[in-house]
């Protein structure tokens, strides 16, 4: 049944499991999927609506829209959390409206947030292989134009890197005791909130294989092996390159499909001058069942941000997402020149 066909349905926690102990390897809070798991919904964390301006900027005739390279955005929705049990309903909107024009016992139960309906495109699989690579070297508050890139430099410039976090997170958790927060002391942890996440994606880029080679395993899932997000991060550039030439090579047909989109992918990106990537993840999935089932969907664009004809210097920071791209492309050729031998 279509969603927009009926009121509300509840919603649930999306996840993909590892197949040993039935840990979760990959999933997000910030994502819900409805029952028969057909479609995502991605909650918009502190109103940031720069995936759904980004979502909203593709028309039906976009490379990435033609080519299926990032997942089918349908619409903006709003998301009713119910606070004795957290439980996650989506309404419709004229469904809601007639809600809340209705007198309420316990409001204060419910919480209103706003999130974007996608189609789940690993909807249907039977068994999953999948992995999951974060992709680019750019950070939050990297570029000049960025509105914490001067309270970052000043932190930068007080504490040397090793001690950069442990003297961040002091000055945070004093700010945030404080009982009686004035509206200026809340604008000031907003932006610190986004110092925190930009020191993190810092320090894991630069501690990682991230910084080499433009990619990272976010979480691997497959027959041979598994890969959590901590293990990701420890791995090598030989270890990352050698794990995903090993996935790879179990799909041919997922091996053709990449190496299509991930070439018009780069494409698109070295000719663009709209938005800044940071932290985007490009997914690469088959089914164990049938190998030839298989797709690659570019996607996570919380960090997408609009540019001006004033700061284009900024496009050389796509850079970082051109390398991940590369190094996913030598993968494939690597494979190969190996099955050619």
């Amino acid at each position: 049944m279509c969603c927009s066909s009926i009121n509300s349905f509840e919603l649930f926690p999306f996840r993909v499991l590892s197949t040993e102990n039935n840990e979760r390897f990959m999933g997000s809070t910030l994502l819900l999927t409805t029952k028969d798991n057909k479609y995502i919904y991605k909650m918009l964390k502190n109103d940031n609506n720069n995936e759904l301006d980004f979502y909203s900027s593709i028309g039906k005739q976009h490379l990435l829209k033609r080519h299926d390279i990032i997942p089918k955005f349908i619409r903006f929705v709003l998301i009713i959390e119910i606070g004795k049990n957290s439980k996650k309903i989506y309404l419709r909107k004229s469904f809601f409206n007639s809600i809340l024009n209705k007198k309420i016992r316990n409001l204060h139960y419910f919480k209103i947030e706003s999130a974007i309906e996608m189609k789940n495109f690993l909807s249907g699989y039977s068994n999953i292989n999948i992995i999951d690579l974060k992709l680019g070297t750019s950070w939050i508050g990297e570029s000049k134009n960025d509105s914490i890139y001067n309270l970052r430099e000043v932190f930068s410039k007080t504490f040397p890197d090793e001690d950069l976090a442990q003297e961040f997170n002091d000055i945070f958790c004093k700010i945030e005791c404080i009982q009686e927060k004035t509206e200026f002391i809340n604008g000031m942890l907003y932006k610190l909130k986004s110092l925190r996440k930009s020191i993190k994606q810092y320090m894991i880029i630069n501690n990682s294989c991230q910084y080499e080679i433009g990619i990272r395993i976010q979480g691997l899932i497959s027959d041979e092996i598994t890969i959590s997000r901590q293990r990701g991060k420890e791995l090598t550039s030989n270890e990352t390159m050698k794990l995903l030439s090993e996935f790879l090579k179990l799909s041919p047909n997922l091996i053709r499909l990449t190496r299509k989109k991930v070439e018009l992918l780069k494409f698109w990106l070295e000719r663009q001058k709209s938005y800044r990537f940071i932290a985007t993840s490009i997914v690469l999935a088959f089914d164990r069942l049938n190998v030839e089932k298989c797709d690659i969907r570019w996607l996570d664009f919380t960090h997408a941000f609009k540019q001006n004809k004033k700061n284009e210097e900024n496009f050389l920071m796509n850079e970082g997402l051109i390398k991940g791209l590369d190094s996913i492309l030598k993968s494939i050729e690597n494979i190969e020149i190996k099955t050619s031998r």
